[in-house]
């Protein structure tokens, strides 16, 4: 990412889209791209500050894979044609995975204050 896209990108405050997603549920693409774009943006900034950038990058890596096996276990899971009873545990189990991933934020970020 350029350092300007970085520096414009770094300069915006998140939390209005984040209450939009959580408001409007689905995002449309200009909104996933934004969203992919600040936390790219946030990271970048981070591990140019970091004295420890290979925990950062490796959590950069990881959330890459995660957002992309997301997207491919729900193109399989629609692929199955699952009946409503099963699209609706397959929907409550990436949810709760998230809301782990969540959870776990929550709880790393609590030894910060």
């Amino acid at each position: 990412m350029s350092s300007r896209r970085l520096e414009l990108i770094g300069s915006l405050d998140p939390q209005p889209l984040l209450d939009t997603l959580r408001d409007q549920g689905v995002p449309d693409i200009a909104e996933h791209l934004l969203l992919q774009d600040c936390a790219e943006a946030s990271l970048d900034l981070l591990l140019r500050k970091s004295q420890q950038p290979r925990e950062l990058e490796a959590l950069r890596l990881a959330s890459i894979r995660m957002a992309h096996l997301l997207q491919t276990s729900c193109l399989a899971l629609r692929r199955l044609e699952l009946d409503e009873a099963n699209k609706a545990l397959a929907r409550e189990a990436l949810e709760y995975q998230l809301a782990y991933m969540h959870s776990c934020l929550r709880r790393s970020m609590a030894s910060f204050d």
